[in-house]
Formats: structure tokens, C-alpha cells, sequence
């Protein structure tokens, strides 16, 4: 069954507020290593300054997962902004679900379903989300899920 981009995206949209209201969070976003693909923020609270931030750091981004396995990351990507913790969730190394929200820790088990639904859209929309994030092999079941939680400190 084929299903349209621009329903999947509505799809992917909706799955992504979700997710922000789950964490409580003001900015949502899906990010790959073009740009931000999606984001939903809180109407109170814009996120452009929250987005300017990510894109600034996309490619040091993607590095976490592998930085946090090893001896970790050599410098805080997120020192410089405050005011939120941050939720990664890193679909095969391809896409990240980021939520920035008071709490990241406390949205790693809501989380879990969401990111199911929201991995399986993601595939379906864009194919090549399946690929490892080397552009090797092809992930024909589930997604490879790194969750890095990302907390203020004090």
C-alpha cells in the first residue's frame, strides 16, 4: 500500500507534537544532516532561537551517540543554552528527534511507543532513513535507537 508524502508528513507532524507534549517541552524538531526536516513548538514560547541553535550544531550532533559508547563527547554541545534539558533520539544514526523540555529524563519511557510510530513514518517517507548513517546495509525490521538524555546542570 502506497500512502502519500503529504500524508505521512501530517503523520510525522502530529507524532512529533506528541512527543513534545509528552516531555512537556516547548520545541520539537526532527533533524538530519541536511537540516531541520520537522518541528513543532509551543505557541507561548517560538522556537527559532532553539532551531538557529541546532543548525549550528548538526554535525557535532550526530557524533553524540558514538562519543557517548566511547569515552564521550569532547565538549558540551548544549553548555551555552540554559534554560531547557534536551531528549535525543537518534534513528539509524540518519535522523534525530530532539525535545527541548524541563525534564528529558522523565520522557524516555513515554517515549518509547511514540518513537515506534514515529520510525516507522519516517521510513515510509523517506526511505533512505533506513540506511546506517555510513550508507551501508538496509534495515529491513527495526530501527537502531540511541537515546541520549541531556540535562541542565544543578
Amino acid at each position: 500500500m502506497f500512502e502519500s508524502r503529504a500524508r505521512l508528513a501530517e503523520e510525522i507532524k502530529g507524532l512529533l507534537r506528541a512527543l513534545r507534549e509528552a516531555g512537556e517541552g516547548r520545541y520539537a524538531c526532527l533533524v538530519d544532516r541536511k537540516g531541520v526536516a520537522f518541528e513543532d513548538e509551543a505557541e507561548e514560547q517560538p522556537g527559532w532561537a532553539l532551531r538557529q541553535f541546532l543548525e549550528q550544531r548538526r554535525e557535532a550532533l550526530f557524533a553524540l551517540p558514538e562519543a557517548m559508547a566511547g569515552d564521550g563527547p569532547e565538549a558540551d554541545l548544549f553548555e551555552d543554552w540554559v534554560e531547557d534539558d534536551f531528549f535525543l533520539a537518534f534513528l539509524n544514526g540518519r535522523v534525530a528527534a530532539v525535545v527541548a523540555c524541563p525534564d528529558a529524563e522523565a520522557l524516555r519511557q513515554p517515549s518509547q511507543r511514540l518513537l515506534k510510530a514515529l520510525s516507522d513514518r519516517l521510513f515510509r517517507y523517506e526511505p533512505t532513513y533506513r540506511l546506517t548513517s555510513e550508507g551501508k546495509g538496509f534495515f529491513g525490521g527495526r530501527a537502531r535507537l540511541d537515546v541520549v538524555v541531556v540535562a541542565r546542570a544543578g
